[in-house]
């Protein structure tokens, strides 16, 4: 049996997180012969928990960052990735699992296409041919559409706060994963994250079923 690679990506406070654990019922209840992993990114790694401790630290300094660390937070981000492949993702699609990651190196793409803007030109792109040597293209991504505002008030209700909580923020990152999943139509699949949750959920069924 083929492993499969499906991602879930959106801007914090998408509900793909909450999605991906409905998915992995729905797919455990109807292909119950197939073995799915469910796993995200930042990982629960070495790397993932350095990069955790410095967004957390980061969250709490209201200075602008230097050029250097915003680097830094890049290719921490490239490195736990680099884990994920290693130790998770491919072992997982050599055996033929279906593979489900909240998360993938889109998110760092677009999150950190922001932060880097003014270091680099055009710098999605930048971060993408970095990645493009050595990573692995998901054979389908599920990105999961929202309205910044309504995404930043989801967020409000939650307990503690996160560095790229913030709407100008967010809306520049919802700007690159609509322009990323328009250049690559045939691998992302959109999805209105508006809509409650269980129709979220189906909807992202439905197009993993249609892939298989």
């Amino acid at each position: 049996m083929k492993g499969l690679l499906i991602t879930l990506e959106g801007i914090d406070g998408s509900g793909k997180s909450t999605a991906a654990k409905h998915i992995a019922a729905r797919l455990a209840e109807t292909m119950p012969e197939r073995r799915l992993v469910l796993t995200a990114e930042p990982t629960t790694g070495q790397v993932g928990k350095i990069l955790r401790a410095e967004l957390a630290k980061a969250c709490g300094d209201e200075t602008k960052p230097s050029a250097a660390s915003r680097m830094q937070e890049l290719f921490l981000f490239m490195a736990d990735h680099a884990h994920h492949l290693t130790k998770i993702v491919l072992p997982s699609l050599q055996a033929g699992a279906m593979v489900l990651s909240d998360r993938y190196a889109d998110s760092t793409a677009a999150y950190q296409g922001v932060t880097l803007r003014g270091i680099v030109p055009d710098p999605v792109s930048w971060i993408q041919s970095i990645y493009r040597p050595w990573n692995l293209r998901p054979d389908k991504t599920l990105l999961f559409v929202l309205d910044p505002h309504t995404a930043l008030q989801r967020l409000r209700s939650r307990r503690g706060r996160e560095k790229f909580e913030r709407l100008e923020f967010l809306r520049t990152v919802d700007e690159n994963f609509r322009r990323m999943a328009a250049l690559e139509p045939e691998r992302f699949v959109q999805i209105d994250a508006g809509q409650e949750a269980k129709k979220v959920a189906e909807e992202a069924i439905k197009a993993i079923l249609n892939l298989i």
